[in-house]
């Protein structure tokens, strides 16, 4: 009966289904559109709330839109250190959420778009209808100008952004790598399936090939010279491993091929797989040394 949660359930079919069989370049425009359409509504709706809100209604209704904030951020505590306290106890030392990301996920509460839609879809009979208009529009402000403004100092302080150059460096040729790599599958799929010819093949394979094994030389460069990034490598490829399975999981139960009991027990198998190795991956001298492609 929600129209919110109405759109979101249509999100999520769209999002599952709808992609399957669209091009990389269908997908880019797809996403492209709908992430600007998403930020014209949302302007749109800020737009709205500032032209029918008065600063000076803001400012005589300070004590109500102060207890408001205070609502809102007791309550953010109350079911994120309440609901990750209990989650932690039940997981009993697996995938336990951190400290610091469970400061992050209480002061990341921001409100927005959604908040100011509701408050505004209050019909122009409601009693408290312009008492709760002002509080919402203070706390969306206090959300975005104090939290908003203050999520990467934040973080930073929490040691969750400190990153240094070589792990920037890794990330950066790592990324170049599986670009350049799923460039050279889509090609070879278009040209097995007689969409581009042979003569084009012929003379972008050893091109893409030779970008390949270039990139593939320069990560493993950086790896010889920084053997502390072996870790994560060896996180990364792990993360893709359990990626894939979980993928060709989820396809499995989509095509009807497995129950949806057995999708959650193999997929329950795959975590544990992941969990039971974590340890590995936090010694890096225990990892044999990166060798030439």
């Amino acid at each position: 009966m929600s129209g919110v949660l109405a759109t979101v359930v249509a999100g999520i079919v769209c999002g599952n289904t709808g992609l399957k069989g669209m091009s990389p370049t269908t997908r880019i425009v797809l996403f492209n559109f709908w992430e600007y359409l998403a930020f014209v509504a949302n302007s749109l709706v800020f737009l709205l709330i500032g032209l029918d809100v008065n600063i000076r209604q803001i400012a005589a209704a300070i004590f109500p839109i102060t207890v408001a904030v205070l609502a809102v951020v007791i309550s953010r505590a109350l079911v994120i250190y309440g609901l990750t306290w209990l989650t932690n106890r039940l997981r009993r030392g697996q995938h336990e959420v951190s400290r610091a990301y469970r400061h992050v996920l209480f002061w990341g509460g921001l409100r927005g778009a959604i908040s100011l839609a509701l408050v505004l879809s209050i019909p122009a009979t409601f009693a408290d209808r312009e008492a709760l208009r002002v509080m919402t529009f203070g706390v969306v402000l206090f959300t975005l100008l104090a939290q908003g403004t203050t999520m990467q100092l934040l973080m930073r302080r929490l040691g969750l952004t400190a990153r240094n150059e070589s792990e920037l460096e890794y990330e950066r040729r790592q990324g170049r790598l599986l670009a350049v790599r799923a460039a050279r599958e889509r090609l070879r799929q278009l040209h097995d399936d007689g969409l581009i010819s042979s003569i084009a093949w012929e003379r972008l394979g050893p091109e893409i090939e030779l970008e390949l094994k270039t990139h593939l030389n320069a990560q493993q460069t950086l790896l010889a010279e920084q053997p502390s990034l072996r870790a994560e490598e060896l996180e990364d490829a792990r993360r893709e491993g359990l990626r894939a399975e979980r993928s060709m999981l989820a396809r499995l139960l989509s095509d009807g091929i497995i129950s949806e009991t057995i999708y959650e027990e193999l997929v329950t198998e795959v975590d544990a797989k992941l969990t039971s190795e974590r340890s590995e991956a936090a010694a890096p001298d225990a990892l044999p040394a990166p060798t030439e492609p």
